[in-house]
């Protein structure tokens, strides 16, 4: 019998936007957009870029979107002029520190107001004395890619050395494939190895922002736990950017159908899901709520390695998950570098029943990965469910397609 098929729009990627926001800036002619992510966090980077650029206030309130605040802080130590950069409680509690010592290193004038290493920072924009900078980007790539992007700002262009071991490296990758988009000449070269960026004007008349594949694992999800539907991602490349594409690769190890066209896939259960799973997500950690609730959901035993990165996001991820699969009868394992999940009963509609209200920490991925779950049980509740808005507003919209 042929499966129900179900569209689901996904929003465009808010990584990909935030990148081509910067260029589009940074450009003389600007750069037409389509396709611009709808999430708060992308909305807000346009705001405060669009102030910058009318220079009328030099208060920056990045809210709670830390790659917002990372890439706003790069550019505003080198725009001449006294700056305030800030955001909410939650974003002043996320790593900084990093970033704002390798900026100072390189003559930047930056100083904490409250606590050191974190926002709120006040800023006096210069031209770096120093043209290479050295970053370690163990806890976040999007220390190197605000200092990428700046770098083609600068009169002699820039410099920038990694040190350690980079979270999630595709995402430099991706900023390095958007500025080459943009005609901004880089190139990797040296010993020590370093990104040596020509001062350049980015230059690109359109672009057309892909559609968001970390939004798109909360659909492959809860498909893993719906039999007897199917469901259709459009606008996801083959050849995407984007490093979260091997969300494919790790569902079809779990035992999901995917079937991927030129521009869009299409999933499906149709056998036995697996028993066990073991994978590294050092480069891919966004993966990781969806990737965990599916296996304790399905009684799948499971190793997660390359994890301790998450104890830096919205929430402490690792302890997000533990606290509230512990409200459904799972107890998992954090470890320093890894997350294990023991084999269990699935999850039904009748052992979700009488689970409490979901806990989302304020953070959008959590809030998501528990909300794949509504597909057994419809009435599990949520305290906080509208923070999705952050990097996809019509997430329980499109959730409501697959529960009907």
């Amino acid at each position: 019998m042929e499966l129900e098929t179900i569209q689901i729009t996904l929003p465009s990627s808010k990584s990909l936007s935030n990148r081509w926001l910067m260029l589009d800036y940074m450009s003389r002619t600007g750069i037409k957009i389509k396709n611009l992510s709808s999430s708060n966090d992308t909305q807000q980077l346009s705001r405060l870029l669009h102030q910058l650029k009318g220079g009328r206030r030099h208060n920056f309130d990045c809210r709670d979107a830390a790659t917002v605040a990372r890439f706003m802080l790069a550019l505003l130590s080198i725009t001449p002029g006294s700056h305030t950069l800030t955001g909410s409680d939650q974003l002043c509690r996320r790593p900084m520190k990093q970033l704002i010592d390798s900026l100072r290193a390189s003559g930047c004038s930056i100083v904490c107001t409250k606590e050191e290493g974190f926002l709120p920072v006040k800023i006096e924009g210069v031209v770096p004395t120093a043209q290479r900078i050295i970053i370690d980007c163990s806890i976040s790539s999007q220390f190197a890619s605000a200092l990428l992007i700046a770098s083609a700002s600068l009169p002699q262009g820039g410099v920038v050395e990694l040190t350690g071991a980079p979270a999630s490296e595709p995402y430099i990758d991706m900023t390095l494939n958007v500025m080459a988009q943009a005609k901004v000449n880089w190139c990797l070269k040296g010993v020590p190895p370093a990104y040596y960026v020509e001062h350049s004007i980015p230059q690109c008349d359109v672009v057309s922002i892909e559609k968001d594949w970390s939004s798109a694992s909360y659909f492959f999800e809860a498909v893993s736990l719906l039999p007897g539907v199917a469901v259709r991602l459009p606008g996801l490349s083959r050849e995407s950017l984007q490093g979260d594409r091997v969300v494919r690769d790790i569902y079809d190890q779990l035992g999901l159908t995917v079937n991927q066209g030129e521009q869009s896939l299409e999933l499906k259960r149709e056998g036995e899901m697996a028993s066990k799973y073991e994978g590294d997500f050092r480069n891919c950690p966004d993966l990781v709520p969806a990737v965990a609730v599916t296996c304790a959901a399905l009684g799948i035993e499971a190793r997660l390695t390359g994890v301790a990165a998450l104890r830096f996001k919205e929430s402490d991820r690792l302890e997000s998950l533990r606290s509230e699969l512990a409200k459904l009868g799972r107890t998992v394992t954090v470890e320093e570098d890894v997350l294990l999940i023991p084999a269990g009963a699935p999850f039904t509609k009748e052992s979700l029943a009488v689970a409490p209200e979901i806990d989302c920490h304020d953070d959008h991925r959590i809030a998501m990965a528990f909300g794949a779950l509504k597909v057994l049980n419809p009435d599990l509740k949520f305290n906080t469910p509208d923070v999705v808005s952050k990097s996809f507003p019509d997430f329980w919209k499109m959730m409501e397609r697959l529960i009907g």
